[in-house]
């Protein structure tokens, strides 16, 4: 529109109506877009803020200030169409409440959304709702079929609902896609031996230390 209204003005008769009905319209046009990208900077500004507000707030375990600022979130337009970080956002928030009905319909609000996923099929295990959990990690594979953490907390999920052979299975797929994955060679190990899967893996021992020296234990990382 300001393009056009330049043209208009640029062959117009000097001094004309037509002209000088084409410069308002520059001015007026030129106001609007510079007032209108000042508002987007501004509404960008203030959403960076209340995420950053919000992160702060539930490091120091204030989840209710994090809540109310969370809410704020979704007044917007683009968390309107697309709320899903939002709302897992907010069942996080709700969990470290305790009130972990409400973070479960949160996380199902959040549909196909891979960390809602996650978190929800953890807060499942952590009920004993192993089938729901089970349920949760296979969307999330789905979505994202390479995801070792997801496989291995799905052969958790089926481990604990006494499906030793169905949690192998899982393991096994796995591994002929990835057969260089040591969390999952070593988890399959766990479940063939009758042991619970874990997402910590033993890391081979330590190089030989000269004589005299002791030992140094197997670590345990969380991956």
């Amino acid at each position: 529109m300001l393009a056009r209204a330049a043209v208009l003005y640029n062959y117009a008769e000097p001094g004309s109506p037509r002209a000088t009905g084409a410069l308002l319209a520059i001015v007026l046009l030129t106001l609007f877009e510079v007032g209108y990208v000042a508002f987007l900077l501004a509404r960008r500004s203030k959403v960076r803020r209340l995420w950053r507000e919000a992160d702060a707030a539930m490091r120091n375990g204030k989840f209710e200030v994090a809540e109310f600022l969370l809410v704020q979130l979704l007044r917007f337009t683009d968390y309107r169409i697309g709320p899903q970080p939002v709302l897992f956002a907010l069942g996080s928030a709700k969990e470290g409440m305790g009130q972990d009905r409400e973070a479960a319909v949160l996380y199902r609000r959040c549909g196909d959304y891979p960390p809602a996923l996650t978190a929800l099929a953890l807060l499942q295990l952590r009920r004993g709702h192993n089938l729901r959990a089970a349920e949760a990690l296979r969307k999330l594979l789905a979505r994202r079929p390479g995801e070792t953490a997801g496989t291995v907390l799905l052969a958790v999920a089926l481990f604990r609902n006494g499906s030793g052979e169905a949690a192998a299975r899982v393991l096994r797929r796995a591994l002929e896609q990835r057969p260089k994955s040591e969390m999952l060679r070593q988890n399959l190990s766990r479940v063939e031996s009758g042991t619970e899967p874990s997402l910590l893996i033993e890391r081979p021992q330590a190089a030989s230390l000269p004589a005299g020296q002791p030992g140094v234990a197997q670590a345990r990382t969380p991956v």
